[in-house]
């Protein structure tokens, strides 16, 4: 990707963070980056492109994020890690948790593009999984309940800040502690006693505790 195409990208996000992805239009894009309205649309023909653009850059830094444990190598997986990482990713790209509705209503044709994209993320998280069982860090699951957890996993890890925003806790830090410490409780069932003892879960969440209380 071009360096212009980047920089329409990260000052869209920044806009869409600050704006709302509804209320700002191309033409601020283009003032915020001093181009003209013309030129934005050498890069991109239209907004809906620019939010696609955005939307798989979030998705492909989600798959590199999922992708540290190798097929065949015998490892735990990193859920803390893992999950602050998401959870800072999730705090960069925060307009499309807050405005997911409105978006998909006046962008018809990224519904497809999340789809897809949520499709290939739930086969990722499957894999992921799949890998842990095989190696005796997580129970083994049917296929229902594979399919569960994989969803599960996504709607907590994508509706987390909105939630605690609804609950009142304002201070950012705090949301996103609680929203690592829901994933981490959820997980905590799926994994076995070898599990338990070789990955950071327990301590991790006996860390964000502290952490959490600390904070308030």
């Amino acid at each position: 990707m071009s360096n212009r195409k980047e920089e329409i990208l990260e000052k869209s996000i920044e806009l869409f963070n600050e704006k709302g992805c509804i209320n700002s239009s191309t033409r601020h894009i283009a003032d915020a980056l001093g181009i003209s309205v013309g030129n934005l649309y050498y890069y991109f023909k239209n907004k809906e492109e620019i939010i696609i653009a955005i939307y798989m850059k979030f998705m492909n830094i989600l798959s590199e994020q999922l992708s540290t444990v190798k097929k065949g190598v015998d490892a735990p997986f990193d859920f803390y890690n893992f999950l602050n990482e998401h959870m800072e990713l999730e705090k960069k790209y925060r307009f499309f948790r807050l405005e997911m509705n409105s978006i998909l209503q006046n962008h018809p044709v990224l519904k497809k593009s999340l789809e897809e994209g949520i499709k290939k993320k739930s086969q990722e998280f499957k894999e992921l999984y799949y890998h842990q069982i095989n190696f005796g860090y997580m129970i083994s699951l049917d296929e229902d309940e594979m399919d569960f957890i994989r969803s599960n996993t996504w709607i907590i890890g994508s509706q987390w800040e909105l939630y605690w925003i609804l609950m009142e806790v304002y201070d950012e830090k705090l949301r996103r502690l609680s929203g690592i410490l829901n994933l981490l409780y959820f997980l905590k069932p799926y994994l076995t006693k070898k599990g338990l003892e070789e990955s950071n879960l327990l301590s991790s969440i006996a860390h964000i505790k502290e952490e959490i209380k600390n904070a308030k």
